[in-house]
């Protein structure tokens, strides 16, 4: 290349990065659960809430959508939460769950388990509404689907037959 084009070049990229825009704070969630068999057309689900947003922002409440109205027994929630139908049996097409107090909340990075609850029917992936605060009070919402927390074991048979495979592929070329 020659100099003037590289000088061109290089103008321009330190021009552009000079350049900035405002990138607002972003939302995310991940809500995972296991789900087990408890016999007798019952099943159990255990979810865990995980604030994947940007920093300054606080997740505090929760909704779960069942597509057809479903029995729900509800098991109690963490310390500091509250929520529909998690005390008792009702027979409904929500549940949600909501942080009491601010010192409650789900910090960005953070997590939380022990959301769990018993229904009447397989309902696997829920759709789910999320809301969040951020640093200067205002209010953010997310929606999306929920889903299964992968197993260990499985995760460790994909990860070490992975290195078998790339250890055998090396080795080939060595041989």
């Amino acid at each position: 290349m020659k100099p003037v084009k590289l000088l061109m070049l290089l103008i321009i990229i330190a021009g552009l990065s000079v350049i900035s825009t405002q990138a607002p704070a972003s939302t995310g969630a991940s809500l995972l659960y296991q789900e087990n068999d408890l016999g007798g057309g019952l099943w159990e689900y255990d979810y865990t809430f995980y604030n994947t947003s940007d920093a300054g922002e606080s997740l505090y409440k929760v909704f779960f959508f069942f597509d057809d109205p479903v029995t729900v027994i509800g098991e109690p929630l963490p310390s500091g939460w509250a929520g529909t139908v998690w005390d008792g049996t009702y027979t409904t097409t929500y549940i949600d769950a909501m942080s009491l107090n601010p010192s409650d909340y789900i910090s960005a990075g953070g997590s939380l388990g022990g959301f769990s609850f018993t229904v009447d029917e397989r309902v696997s992936d829920l759709g789910f509404y999320t809301e969040f605060q951020d640093s200067t009070d205002n209010l953010h919402n997310l929606n999306g689907i929920t889903a299964v927390a992968p197993e260990p074991v499985s995760s460790m048979l994909f990860i070490v037959g992975g290195a078998i495979l790339g250890f055998r592929r090396v080795y080939k070329r060595k041989a």
